[in-house]
């Protein structure tokens, strides 16, 4: 069988056997190019007939006066040499030639419009070359694109963190002290303030006593003792006391914001400090109420 590279043309002779190796994939030892051996089959010449034996009588030449055509005379040179086996590939599956190919350097052979060629010779044999086998994966994004994405990976991470600290400085600082002067330091140029912790609870009332007064009845004192044993500053609570009756049932509440129960001049912002006490007395009119029991709490709304 003959073939020809559809990219340079160059005919080449080809055996069955070669071609089911690849199913008919080949690559051209001239130009380099691989194709299907199959899509560009070229029809055999049949040899022409013996001549009879001379029997003594004139045989009539059927060709005489005409020479044959170049190409036939040609291609029938070829099939009287003896063509060297084409090199067969390995049984391995045949790479997708779409998927980008990297032909392999392959040796030249002459084709009938090679000048190098000897006069009357045509390219008779193919050299079928291991084609690489490469794994199709997924491609890689270029260097720039790798970096603008972690550089964007970055940059959200770095907000996430600072809006994070932003929106909860107040229980940042509640949970780490120490940063605090940090926090204050990075609000001065956003316009923000670090808050106080609001961790005073009834644990923080030292002593408390609700006293009436025997000359009247509708007036009574409330003293208590508020103690920080937190570790840190924190912000004033509101104090929220209840009246109960004989059964301990509320009667009245009142909720006491610091402004009503500190004195006079006290900066509230300030807070009130590590290991601080404090002595709370409120004068309170209960009119007609039946109090007889009181329920102490502090509240941060």
């Amino acid at each position: 069988m003959q073939t020809s590279c559809p990219e340079c043309g160059t005919a080449f002779r080809v055996h069955q056997e070669q071609l089911g190796l690849r199913r008919g994939l080949v690559r051209c030892g001239k130009c380099g190019a691989v194709f299907n051996a199959y899509d560009t089959l070229l029809p055999e010449l049949e040899e022409p007939p013996m001549a009879p034996a001379f029997s003594g009588e004139p045989v009539h030449d059927a060709l005489a006066g005409s020479g044959s055509p170049p190409e036939l005379s040609l291609l029938h040179d070829a099939e009287d040499r003896q063509t060297p086996p084409a090199e067969a590939v390995d049984s391995a599956p045949a790479p997708d030639t779409a998927a980008g190919v990297v032909p392999e350097a392959a040796e030249e052979a002459p084709s009938p419009a090679d000048p190098a060629a000897p006069p009357g010779e045509t390219a008779e044999s193919i050299l079928l070359s291991e084609l690489p086998n490469r794994q199709a994966g997924k491609p890689s994004l270029p260097r720039w694109k790798s970096i603008l994405y972690v550089a964007a990976v970055l940059l959200l991470g770095v907000l996430l963190v600072l809006q994070s600290t932003y929106f909860l400085r107040a229980e940042l600082v509640a949970a780490w002290p120490a940063s605090r002067p940090v926090l204050e330091h990075l609000c001065v140029p956003l316009g923000c303030k670090v808050p106080l912790p609001r961790q005073l609870g009834q644990q923080a009332i030292a002593a408390s006593n609700l006293e009436h007064d025997p000359e009247q009845k509708s007036r009574v004192r409330l003293t208590f003792l508020l103690a920080n044993r937190t570790g840190q500053t924190q912000a004033w609570p509101h104090v929220s006391l209840t009246l109960t009756d004989v059964r301990e049932a509320p009667v009245a509440r009142k909720l006491f914001p610091p402004e009503s129960y500190l004195p006079k001049g006290t900066v509230i912002s300030a807070g009130m400090a590590h290991g601080a006490e404090r002595e709370i007395r409120l004068e309170l009119d209960i009119g007609n109420l039946a109090a007889t029991g009181y329920a102490l709490g502090l509240v941060y709304p």
